[in-house]
């Protein structure tokens, strides 16, 4: 996928129109995959590149002074998924306060009209420009580009939302999560040197370190899976404070890879949640602990048996 950033100062040259959607698209979930499917099917109809406008940092963080936000992927997954619904260009308007500052008339004429944009997709509640006060109603600008607006998009009656994908995380309901965004929540990173609690016990453990700030699951054990070096493996994870060991009060976020045996560290790895088993706690000694471990990867063969 081709990736081109836009700054207040420098819009590229594009080879050919597009048509596109636009939005933050934190989860490529349900909701944002009905926008993907429209631009790539309008793109199709018109012969036109289908690519995704998004935006670097996350507005909040410029808006809002937030700098600590969580998120449910980095650009990178984001990128990755999206090409892999269709998106061929990648387009990066690089945020900062005097871009939030545009009215929507600017926003217009700086960032949008400067586009060879023969489509554009929204979702019914994208909101941009100055205090927000651009909405799909002023988007719809038929001498510059048509428009398609996106309705909300639903399950069981609830809006699907990214806020409503990060609650579900935070308490642990990953199936549901996983529904919602038709992939199994995912954490990515690099494989670095812990405590080393886990060998002692028979249970080495592999600790991820992520450049970016992941929505953090619950505190507990999970079912899951790691993939490192290409491979797949089954996998029993912990997101926790290691409280029987008493070694520190950080959470960590560490998987017990089955029937895998070797050297990690370094490596490039994704974590994927894909079911609550128990929650993290302090056990009376080391073979509590051990036991438990025994039956949590028990628990796991058996999920992936069935």
């Amino acid at each position: 996928m081709k990736e081109i950033h836009i700054s207040m100062d420098h819009t590229p040259t594009f080879s050919k129109p597009i048509s596109a959607c636009i939005g933050y698209f934190d989860g490529i979930h349900q909701g944002h995959q009905k926008l993907i499917q429209a631009v790539c099917k309008c793109a199709a109809e018109n012969g036109s590149t289908p690519s995704l406008i998004t935006f670097d940092p996350d507005p909040w963080e410029v808006i809002k002074d937030q700098h600590d936000l969580a998120h449910l992927m980095s650009m990178e997954d984001r990128k990755r998924v999206a090409a892999s619904l269709g998106i061929e260009l990648w387009i990066i308007l690089d945020f900062t306060k005097e871009m939030a500052a545009l009215s929507v008339e600017q926003f217009h004429e700086r960032i949008l009209f400067p586009l060879p944009l023969r489509h554009l997709v929204c979702g019914y509640d994208f909101h941009y420009a100055h205090y927000g006060k651009g909405n799909c109603e002023t988007l719809h600008i038929p001498s510059r580009f048509s428009l398609t607006v996106i309705d909300e998009i639903s399950n069981e009656r609830e809006k699907i939302s990214s806020t409503r994908i990060e609650t579900l995380i935070q308490n642990g309901k990953m199936e549901k999560a996983t529904e919602l965004l038709t992939r199994p929540y995912q954490m990515s990173g690099k494989i670095e040197h812990g405590l080393k609690n886990g060998h002692r016990l028979g249970f080495p453990t592999a600790n991820l370190h992520c450049a970016t700030r992941y929505v953090l699951p619950k505190e507990g054990v999970y079912v899951g899976e790691v993939e490192v070096r290409g491979e797949t493996y089954p996998a029993m994870i912990n997101v926790g404070k290691n409280p029987t060991f008493d070694d520190h009060n950080v959470c960590t976020v560490e998987a017990h890879l089955v029937n895998f045996h070797g050297d990690l560290y370094g490596q490039s790895a994704h974590f994927r949640f894909l079911h609550y088993l128990r929650e993290d706690k302090k056990f009376a000694d080391m073979d509590a602990l051990k036991q438990q471990l025994k039956h949590d990867r028990q628990a796991t063969i058996a999920y992936f048996q069935r």
